[in-house]
């Protein structure tokens, strides 16, 4: 748990839907370092820009649900993003460390992302999966600027990816 007062922009979709992406799509587009965690992963241009930054230099680190290993429509986009990465990592995971249950789905949803301005990070988190329908969706989404919350994110982050590549090769995307 962790407490911090922050200035915020929140999104209520599916009303700022348009919004809540392109501001999404923006944070990608402008980063040094990035860890995302996704459920729903389908969303082509987050795919482009990605590659985009991967392409220049910048870090992605993600960590997704083990559905998007095998679900039609998910499956070839992260394998095909996962062959792109050269500086960046992909880890397949469920619910797995510390839960009563590690065999549930992983449905975390958020990132930070490491800004260019050498500012605060930018932390994004909320119910919206990053795919086309998310935004269509009833959700909501929460952007705001914190090194605290940004470091116990990537902590979580770190200490999960590494316990899923332990545990659960099968998951792995070659």
């Amino acid at each position: 748990m962790i407490q911090i007062t922050v200035s915020e922009t929140d999104f209520f979709l599916p009303e700022d839907g348009a919004a809540a992406e392109k501001q999404f799509l923006d944070l990608l587009s402008k980063l040094t370092e990035v860890w995302i965690s996704a459920f729903g992963f389908t969303l082509q241009p987050m795919f482009d820009a990605l590659k985009k930054v991967d392409a220049a230099g910048g870090k992605i680190h993600l960590l997704l649900d083990h559905s998007q290993s095998v679900g039609q429509a998910e499956a070839p986009k992260v394998k095909d993003l996962a062959m792109h990465l050269k500086h960046g990592d992909l880890t397949i995971t469920t619910a797995g460390i510390h839960s009563g249950a590690p065999d549930q789905i992983w449905h975390w949803k958020g990132l930070v992302v490491e800004p260019t301005d050498g500012k605060a990070k930018h932390c994004w988190e909320g119910s919206t999966n990053f795919t086309l329908s998310g935004w269509l969706q009833g959700n909501s989404a929460r952007v705001f600027r914190s090194d605290p919350w940004a470091s116990v994110f990537v902590k979580q982050f770190e200490e999960h990816r590494a316990w899923a590549r332990q545990n659960e090769p099968q998951y792995q995307v070659a």
